[in-house]
């Protein structure tokens, strides 16, 4: 099987790559997390209490409530090689956009193509949240350059309430990359490689293991049991749900938390540093993500005013964190994420939102951008 790099492993850390794995908390078990040294506090930030630890019914997707709606939110991905030391080959990208949708749904344990093993007659409402990128990649070495080639990773992942650690269930990812292979190529046909892989996860009921199998090119390649989840030193994620597991943690500029994450894409469970940054976002970026917020049937974000009632041109209040492998040969290379602040737990009305991503790419190629471009619809609050 192959090893996913460039694209397919470190833009994957947006919810795909430092490549992270998880389950942490009991769902329904008694005391199948009582090992874990290191728990993560999870809190339901979406919402605009944040104290419940549930979900919520109006977060729910029912066709007998269609006033209860998903969370969908875009991103525009831009490319920035200001930090590009790479010599060798360079790269180039265009055309990027990210798509994220949460909501919860109704998970039937016996459907499917759920391991016979793992199967049991329950039904249980889970979260849920997809992710989209696309985006179109050039390789150049001297004069010559290819083609544009249009890469996208999908994925899908159910999880669980933040009463229990939004522990793992299942997660599913697509990704159709050309990625860069080496730090140095001799000719420019050597700079990259073409991936076109599937991985499905199920977790058992209680969250010991994992079966984990991978599809390339059509074709069934592997499949693998990774067991003792319960067994690890912190609260374990899965790589799919990393970001809304950042956005339930209490975040500020002197956070740590170290979590474990099951990466399909890396094949087991690594270690991974969530610390808090004073990293801000540039003003005028600020204020566009600010107006999407602020956007009318969005309404996740109120101007300022005067005493003469004029708008005040400041942005959201922020947060940062970056997020790092803390083992392994990714150690270092940290990626930046950006929340609008909790500032009141009874009345969180920004819901904690991703603003924005900064995620450096291998081989020191340069960074991917992501900026909240347009919340499309969004949590009904009642």
């Amino acid at each position: 099987m192959k090893k996913l790099t460039g694209i397919a492993a470190t833009v994957l850390a947006a919810g795909m790559a430092v490549t992270l794995a998880g389950c942490g908390g009991c769902g329904g078990c008694s005391g199948c997390n009582s090992n874990t040294k290191n728990n993560a506090l999870t809190n339901s930030n979406w919402f605009t209490g944040t104290g419940f630890k549930g979900i919520q019914p109006f977060f729910i997707v029912d066709d007998n409530h269609p006033e209860y709606t998903k969370e969908v939110i875009t991103y525009n991905v831009t490319f920035d090689n200001s930090k590009a030391y790479n010599k060798s080959y360079s790269v180039d990208y265009k055309d990027g956009e990210f798509k994220t949708s949460f909501y919860a749904t109704s998970y039937d344990w016996n459907a499917g193509n759920i391991p016979e093993k793992y199967k049991t007659e329950k039904t249980e409402i889970l979260y849920c949240y997809e992710t989209e990128l696309t985006i179109s990649v050039q390789y150049k070495k001297g004069d010559n350059a290819t083609k544009w080639f249009d890469d996208s990773v999908k994925t899908k992942c159910y999880f669980r309430a933040a009463a229990y650690s939004l522990q793992p269930v299942y997660s599913w990812r697509e990704v159709k990359s050309t990625s860069p292979k080496n730090y140095t190529a001799d000719k420019l046909e050597n700079a990259y490689e073409t991936l076109n892989c599937t991985y499905e996860n199920y977790y058992n009921y209680d969250c010991t293991e994992v079966t984990s199998s991978t599809i390339e090119d059509d074709k069934k390649t592997d499949e693998k049991v990774y067991g003792k989840l319960h067994k690890r030193d912190n609260t374990v994620f899965d790589n799919s749900s990393l970001y809304i597991a950042v956005r339930s943690m209490k975040l500020s500029s002197n956070f740590t938390q170290y979590i474990d994450l099951f990466s399909d894409v890396s094949g087991g469970v690594s270690t991974c540093k969530i610390y808090g940054s004073e990293d801000g976002i540039e003003e005028k970026e600020l204020l566009k993500i600010s107006e999407a917020l602020a956007a009318e049937n969005v309404n996740l974000y109120s101007f300022p005013t005067d005493e003469e009632g004029n708008r005040k041109n400041e942005g959201i209040a922020t947060v940062a964190v970056k997020i790092e492998n803390a083992g392994g040969q990714f150690t270092g290379t940290a990626h930046t994420a950006w929340y609008a602040a909790v500032q009141n737990v009874n009345n969180n009305t920004a819901r904690a939102t991703m603003l924005k991503m900064s995620v450096p790419l291998s081989y020191e190629l340069g960074t991917l951008n992501y900026s909240l471009k347009e919340v499309e619809s969004t949590i009904w609050n009642g």
